[in-house]
């Protein structure tokens, strides 16, 4: 076996019209975030139709819900009617349920699946990445276990199999093999728990899935820029701490809510696409096939093959970056010397690409980021700019998802927080117990005098 990049293949990957392109998602994709500000999702429905993309997937549908007025006249062709005046009274009720389903209007689960991505073809490129995002990270090979969780809330309702006559609506495009690896086990056996515990509330999961939904995507976007960040010691077991604070509380310098909350991830992402480049190039070898491959991956794979292997490796990074990049691109890179271990390789690697990205392709890329956290997680901070915040819907869903019985001690809360993502520091922490014993969710044992208790919220 020989353990060196694939000069061929990459050549095809990052030429075009022979001049070099700083191309992604060939052989890995890491984040769901557009380039071009015209594919940027704008949530306009906050996060029902990218839920809706999800669902329809997990069903095998197509996801895109075709609501159009050609839409419309097929499933009324399917459709016998005694007389005009009935086909006149049902095309007029289809067309009402049709606009509450843009506005985001729904009474079930099963109606979600009907809600349609937005109009604007572009901007609906953005809404499928962030659906592929989810469904991958989360649900692929676990569509059974989704399907079982959400079919035992309720049957079918007129609606949502009226909409699946449309030919368009039934088709099953997803057969496809995942754009995005799932990286974090635990945050996924998490994600599919809480789904289990909140589906215990019908109206409650109705109404708080998608928060659900946008939660556990921005959970992991973290995560993965804090991990992609630290190339060969990323840990799928582990979740670095992000914190937030309460939308209400006040912002404040010393806080870990600005220092460790979107400030470090703002900093973190200064420069994060350079990664999306570098893991295709680094990916695309003569010793491996797998798709989603990261540098702790390719690290482990070396390290196992052994030194002879890692060596050759090494030198074929080095001669990439003299004989390739550097003519390509006129951008200077490092040399190889005998001290070079794979992990300044990598560096040396991210290094030279990051020098080769515009200005404007790390902007647009890092403002789709923001985007999630301003539509979702932002608190005005004043001149301290955006805080990460949760509502108290938001809190109160994670928390009903943390608690499985009857109660749960306060302080294993915390640590169930910290399970989904989310620190929070002692204050926030003293807002958290305001709020839920002012909504009678909090209990002392009678006969311990500093036992707290949080009741079930479901």
């Amino acid at each position: 076996m020989v353990y060196q990049l694939d000069f061929d293949k990459i050549t095809k990957f990052i030429e075009k019209s022979g001049k070099y392109t700083f191309r992604r998602r060939s052989v890995t994709s890491i984040l769901p975030l557009p380039t071009r500000e015209p594919e940027r999702a704008k949530f306009n429905l906050g996060f029902s139709s990218i839920t809706g993309g999800v669902i329809r997937k997990v069903y095998g549908k197509n996801v895109f819900v075709d609501t159009s007025d050609a839409s419309i006249e097929d499933i009324l062709a399917n459709g016998k009617f005694p007389d005009e005046e009935s086909k006149t009274l049902f095309t007029h009720y289809l067309k009402e349920q049709i606009k509450e389903l843009h506005l985001g209007k729904i009474t079930n689960l099963h109606q979600l699946g009907s809600i349609p991505l937005t109009e604007n073809e572009d901007e609906r490129k953005g809404e499928i990445d962030l659906i592929n995002f989810l469904f991958d990270t989360f649900i692929r090979n676990e569509e059974g276990r989704v399907r079982e969780i959400l079919q035992s809330q309720v049957d079918a309702d007129l609606l949502s199999e009226i909409m699946d006559l449309s030919p368009e609506n039934a088709a099953s495009k997803n057969k496809s093999s995942a754009s995005y690896a799932s990286l974090f086990p635990h945050l996924q056996e998490q994600f599919l728990k809480d789904l289990e515990n909140l589906a215990k509330n019908t109206s409650f999961l109705v109404d708080h899935i998608s928060l659900l939904f946008v939660h556990y995507t921005f959970a992991t976007m973290s995560q993965l820029i804090l991990q992609t960040n630290k190339v060969t010691r990323f840990s799928q077991d582990e979740l670095l701490p992000v914190y937030y604070i309460l939308q209400w509380e006040k912002a404040a310098k010393w806080r870990d809510s600005y220092k460790q909350g979107n400030k470090m991830l703002i900093g973190e992402m200064d420069g994060f696409f350079a990664h999306e480049h570098a893991l295709n190039i680094l990916g695309m070898n003569t010793f491996s096939n797998v798709s989603n491959q990261y540098y702790h991956d390719i690290y482990r794979q070396l390290k196992e093959a052994g030194p002879e292997a890692e060596q050759d490796y090494i030198q074929s990074v080095y001669k990439w970056l003299r004989e390739v990049y550097k003519e390509k691109t006129n951008i200077d890179v490092a040399e190889y010397s005998e001290e070079k271990t794979l992990e300044m390789a990598f560096d040396d690697l991210i290094r030279a690409v990051k020098k080769g990205i515009s200005n404007e392709i790390n902007s647009r890329y890092s403002k789709a980021f923001q985007a999630i956290v301003s539509k979702f997680f932002r608190k005005h901070g004043g001149s301290l700019g955006t805080i990460l915040s949760l509502s108290q819907e938001h809190l109160l869903m994670l928390v009903a998802a943390s608690i499985t019985d009857e109660r749960i001690e306060l302080k294993q809360l915390w640590q169930e927080l910290e399970k989904r993502s989310v620190w929070l520091d002692h204050h926030s922490k003293e807002e958290v117990v305001k709020v839920l014993d002012k909504l009678n969710y909090m209990e002392k044992k009678s006969d311990s005098g500093d036992a707290q208790y949080v009741k079930s919220i479901l």
